[in-house]
C-alpha cells in the first residue's frame, strides 16, 4: 500500500532591490518578486553581492527560510516538532505561523518577514486560465489513448 506524504505550497512575497532591472522595480517596498530572488535568502547569501544591501529584515527573512527548509529537509514538515534539535525551534518568526499541508482548501502559506497563510489565493487566475487554455486537450484528441 502506498502512503501519501504531506505537500506543503508557498510563495516569495519578500522581493530584495535588483540593480539590473531598474531602480526599484523589485523591492520588499513595492511587492514585486523577481526571478532569482529567492536565492539569497535560501542560501543566506545576502551580503554576498556588493552592489546589493542586505537589512535586518532581509537577514531576518533569510533566517526564517533557512529554519523552514532545513526543517523540512530534516523532518519532511516545515513546522518544527517538539524536541527537534536545532535553532529553528527557537525562532519566533518560524513558531507562530504553522505552515499548513496542502487540502482541498489550497493553503498557501506567504513567506515574508511576517509570514501569513491564504486560502485559494489567485483563484480567479487560475480559473480563467483553465477557461481559455484547454489543458486536457491531449485526452480529448479522438483515439489519443489506449
Amino acid at each position: 500500500m502506498t502512503k501519501r506524504k504531506p505537500v506543503y505550497n508557498f510563495r516569495f512575497n519578500r522581493g530584495r532591490d535588483t540593480p539590473l532591472v531598474g531602480e526599484g522595480y523589485c523591492s520588499s517596498s513595492t511587492g514585486r518578486v523577481c526571478h532569482s530572488a529567492d536565492i539569497q535568502p535560501v542560501f543566506a547569501s545576502g551580503a554576498a553581492i556588493p552592489t546589493i544591501k542586505q537589512t535586518g529584515d532581509d537577514a531576518r527573512f533569510a533566517r526564517q527560510v533557512v529554519d523552514r527548509f532545513t526543517t523540512f529537509a530534516k523532518t519532511g514538515n516545515p513546522n518544527p516538532q517538539p524536541g527537534l534539535v536545532g535553532v529553528e525551534s527557537q525562532n519566533p518568526d518560524v513558531t507562530s505561523v504553522q505552515w499548513k499541508a496542502y487540502d482541498d482548501s489550497n493553503p498557501v502559506f506567504e513567506l515574508n518577514v511576517q509570514s501569513s497563510t491564504s486560502s485559494n489565493l489567485e483563484n480567479a487566475e487560475c480559473n480563467w486560465i483553465e477557461t481559455v487554455f484547454k489543458y486536457s486537450f491531449w485526452t480529448e484528441v479522438p483515439g489519443n489513448l489506449p
